[in-house]
């Protein structure tokens, strides 16, 4: 996920950058978290954006510091599955939100969702 410019802040992108890697099992519970050095360079970020980033997903749960050996992702499965719960809602309601812009009805969309998922493509 590229960080960068835009109408949320940076730290924000980060924290939704962790999300989304937690949530989808790319980062997996009980990972260890890159140190915030590597992270800053990696994002091209000062460290202490990382940093402010990194206390809010411990704050909220998903992380955790073993102070002699760093950060991780929360060994607690519940909340990775709270989180991919969250992440889902959002991204249905999105969708929800646009097709009724567009007068489809929920039949409707039900079948264009099977169609896709099934697609070979």
């Amino acid at each position: 996920m590229p960080i960068g410019k835009g109408p949320v802040a940076i730290y924000r992108q980060i924290i939704e950058y962790f999300y989304y890697e937690i949530g989808s099992g790319r980062i997996k519970s009980g990972d260890r978290i890159d140190s915030i050095r590597n992270l800053a360079l990696q994002f091209k970020v000062n460290p202490n954006t990382v940093q402010k980033a990194l206390n809010e997903l411990e704050r909220e749960s998903l992380v955790v510091t073993d102070r002699t050996n760093g950060k991780f992702v929360t060994s607690d499965e519940s909340r990775i599955r709270e989180l991919r719960k969250t992440l889902s809602h959002e991204v249905t309601r999105g969708f929800v939100v646009r097709m009724k812009d567009l007068g489809i009805e929920v039949t409707d969309v039900t079948s264009y969702i099977t169609e896709i998922w099934e697609d070979k493509e």
